[in-house]
């Protein structure tokens, strides 16, 4: 059976609160990230890259962003009169208001999954990164005949809400499941990837709007001991965003060639909007090592391991040190910048210092001048 005959779902809202310096203002899936893409690209791409050509975007607020980012779906191959891309703006209802969490909006876009005639859905957000194989796990949940898969990775889990390990017998079907108390040690937890039976999706939907659920995990759980849940183990370069210093860490893991290479792997390509830009300009004075530059740069200072995304300005004298230099910014004559993330548009006068630390970077907000 193809892999066409999947729904994919995008939360492009869910853990906005674990980034709240970068989300005031734009949702997590349209916080910027390694040059020249949004986080959003990274589930859209691999939805694409696995035969998907339907998928659904909740939203929930300061969607703005994402959606000049998204637009009609056409980076991604998804402009189409049939199918394609859908944004899922919040349903509001007399009886709950906006939607406040991702069974809320599942239940609001409950329309849009009964007019679909696709037999699965798969739902992702938008803080897991990865070059994800879900046609293999869409594959699997087949052969299997499994009611729901649910992906999961080994490691240290993530302090985000209601992070789920499991237990999984000898054919990997899940035995038990709970809501993680202990983030100090290694165990198999949920990345919140799931496919699941649409008409099963459908069924718990009337059933958590009856009986009042508050969230999707604490559904599903109650659920898996009925169901035959299969667990699938998503390996090589997975990273589950929760903080500030998370985004750091993994954007600057990108200078490693080897990270590199597993994310933005040629067979499984990352798609984005295009935006035409000159080539990056290298002045004389300019020195530049182990950094990620994109195009529309221009350089006559030093930068050593850092990210600059597009048209970002780094003024003679100007060191940049192990920093993340958002588009349109503009670093002055013999400024000095150390472990800091500027966002987007911001301006650094002449001869100014900022300095952090690797575990503590210096978040500078969008459109401030310092």
């Amino acid at each position: 059976m193809s892999s066409n005959n999947v729904l994919g779902i995008i939360f492009s809202n869910a853990y906005d609160e674990l980034l709240p310096e970068m989300t005031t203002f734009r949702t997590m899936g349209s916080v910027p990230f390694a040059g020249r893409y949004r986080l959003i690209d990274f589930p859209l791409s691999n939805m694409v890259n696995a035969g998907i050509s339907q998928v659904g975007i909740i939203t929930k607020a300061n969607y703005r962003s994402l959606m000049d980012h998204v637009g009609n779906g056409k980076a991604w191959d998804l402009s189409r009169k049939r199918e394609g891309m859908t944004i899922l703006p919040p349903f509001n209802t007399t009886e709950t208001g906006m939607s406040v969490g991702k069974l809320d909006a599942l239940c609001g876009s409950i329309d849009y999954l009964s007019s679909s005639d696709k037999e699965y859905v798969l739902l992702t957000d938008c803080n897991v990164l990865g070059n994800i194989d879900y046609e293999d796990m869409i594959n699997a949940h087949i052969e299997k005949n499994a009611d729901i898969t649910l992906a999961y990775t080994r490691g240290i889990p993530k302090q985000i809400n209601y992070a789920t390990e499991y237990e999984f017998g000898a054919d990997g079907k899940i035995v038990s499941s709970k809501f993680i108390g202990n983030f100090m040690f290694e165990t198999n937890y949920s990345t919140n990837v799931m496919v699941i039976r649409r008409s099963l999706l459908e069924r718990l939907l009337q059933e958590a709007h009856s009986s009042r659920f508050e969230n999707l995990e604490s559904l599903i759980a109650m659920h898996l001991v009925h169901l035959k849940a299969y667990g699938y183990e998503q390996k090589g370069y997975i990273r589950v965003l929760s903080s500030l210093q998370d985004y750091y860490n993994v954007s600057l893991e990108l200078l490693d060639r080897d990270n590199m290479k597993q994310i933005f792997a040629p067979d499984k390509p990352v798609y984005t909007k295009t935006r035409d830009e000159v080539p990056a300009f290298y002045g004389i004075s300019s020195n530049v090592k182990n950094s990620l530059i994109a195009d529309g740069c221009r350089i006559e200072g030093e930068v050593e391991n850092c990210i600059l995304f597009r048209g970002v300005t780094v003024a003679k004298g100007a060191k940049i040190k192990d920093s993340i230099i958002m588009q349109g910014s503009f670093v002055g004559e013999n400024a000095s910048l150390e472990c800091v993330i500027l966002d987007k548009s911001v301006a650094i006068k002449p001869g100014k210092n900022l300095c952090g630390a690797s575990n503590f970077p210096v978040y500078v907000g969008k459109e401030i001048v310092i």
